[in-house]
């Protein structure tokens, strides 16, 4: 008995002192220990995972338990079958009371695995290495949808914290989640201004956490496109999702947002940086003709010229039909703007510009600078696609030739940009259709795979 209580104090004293461990390089066996408690341990270890393979949840708890409060640093997944096993009963549990106990003791093991992170991060490995904010978001998550009584400010407090963590590693399911706890938040009480501001910047923010994880998948795009397409996979539905959650709220409708920040321009028109985030979301909304829009841009402007205010000088002139300054002012937020993506993206603009106008060489051009700025951009080699077969031609071969080359770049934007991939297969039988017919072309002794230049560029010359 004596020796038992030894065994048990040295246990009990491990387990306390969990969270300022360092546990790199053992093995499950030395985290478990030795002794009549290890055997439990052990024996209910085996127990609970053989129910929770047949999904067998009830039955897996009681021997589970015994492993979650005995030995707390075994394995990390512990922490996460545990938090699946009581997910699911949650879900299926009819009584409230007993949902209210299986809630309760998910965030109890979140909070127990928040405590030991440090100990359980020293043996783990980097695909099961977790932060704080990774669990806080994944908690989060699980309490917005859990919850049998859901307080929706504890729920957005909770997202946030995560968010605040993780920031732009942020996964794609918290994302929406946090954002569909947002919405509901700002839903519920629709008068009130704060609340709206925040939705709309934690949109924003959903969305540009997204797009730079799009553009991560680009830079994967011709290495390993496996991992390009689970990036593609799991954020281009979610930034959709957001997207349409955002339009049925109606928050950023362009009268509400003069209200909110008509009055707020005039108070901050000295403040660069809050002049700056109003134009940004102004922008982003498409309210790129209200007063406020440009009076915002003029005092950024006269503060410091930005990219982002010569662009809106640039849509002023572009309403008042002046193409020409407005050419003057897109081509100096190129030289403004230190990032080279937005620098294409600007070009992009000037090439639209340009195709309206009809002048498609140009339009060429200025999409060869777009993605000349970033090779990554797909979007630019579509509408240079779109530009090339338009390039006026005196007869039907040239035209063909011209379509090759389109069809180079709309094969260019599927390689770069997977994101793209959807909207190039819609195209693509289009552009062969163009191309010149195999049966003329064997009576003008012309030869299918040469190479041949078109407005200044190598193809390769294919028929139909």
């Amino acid at each position: 008995m004596k020796h038992h209580l030894i065994s048990l104090c040295a246990f009990l004293s491990f387990a306390l002192g969990a969270s300022a461990q360092d546990l790199s390089g053992t093995k499950m066996d030395d985290r478990i220990g030795h002794g009549q408690d290890s055997l439990e341990v052990r024996q209910n270890m085996s127990l609970y995972m053989e129910y929770f393979k047949q999904q067998d949840y009830a039955d897996a708890l009681e021997p589970w338990e015994v492993v979650f409060q005995k030995a707390p640093l075994s394995l990390i997944r512990v922490y996460t079958d545990g938090a699946w096993m009581y997910e699911q009963l949650i879900a299926k549990e009819t009584d409230l009371e007993k949902k209210n106990a299986y809630f309760d003791k998910l965030m109890l093991i979140y909070n127990k695995r928040l405590e030991n992170l440090d100990a359980l991060n020293s043996f783990a490995t980097p695909k099961t290495t977790s932060t704080k904010g990774n669990i806080l978001c994944r908690q989060g998550w699980d309490y917005y949808y859990y919850c049998p009584e859901m307080d929706i400010e504890k729920a957005y407090s909770m997202f946030r914290s995560g968010i605040d963590d993780m920031g732009p590693n942020t996964e794609a399911f918290v994302l929406y989640g946090f954002i569909e706890c947002s919405y509901n938040r700002y839903i519920n009480d629709k008068d009130n201004a704060d609340k709206r501001t925040e939705f709309i910047r934690d949109f924003l923010e959903c969305n540009d956490i997204c797009d730079n994880l799009l553009d991560q998948a680009k830079e994967f795009a011709e290495t390993d496109s496996l991992k390009a397409m689970q990036i593609v996979n799991a954020y281009l539905p979610t930034k959709d999702k957001c997207n349409d959650l955002f339009i049925k709220s109606e928050a950023a409708d362009c009268e509400i947002l003069e209200r909110i920040y008509s009055a707020g321009i005039e108070e901050h028109k000295d403040d660069l940086e809050y002049l700056d985030a109003v134009l940004k979301v102004l922008e982003w909304f498409g309210c790129k003709g209200s007063d406020t829009y440009f009076k915002t841009s003029d005092y950024v402007y006269a503060i410091r010229p930005t990219s982002r205010a010569a662009i809106a000088k640039a849509n002023r002139l572009i309403e008042q039909k002046d193409e020409k300054g407005a050419l003057k002012y897109m081509e100096e937020a190129i030289e403004l703007e230190k990032s080279d993506k937005m620098k294409a993206r600007y070009a992009h603009s000037i090439a639209k510009l340009y195709f309206e106008k009809k002048q498609y060489l140009k339009a060429h051009q200025w999409c060869k600078k777009s993605y000349g700025f970033d090779p990554t951009y797909g979007w630019a080699y579509l509408y240079d696609a779109s530009c090339i077969s338009r390039v006026p031609t005196t007869n039907q071969l040239d035209r063909s030739k011209q379509f090759n080359l389109a069809y180079d770049k709309i094969m260019r934007a599927k390689a770069v940009d997977p994101a793209c991939t959807e909207a190039v297969n819609k195209v693509a039988w289009g552009y062969r259709e163009n191309w010149y017919p195999r049966s003329e072309a064997f009576f003008k002794n012309l030869k299918e795979g040469v190479t041949i230049t078109v407005l200044g560029e190598q193809t390769v010359l294919r028929f139909k």
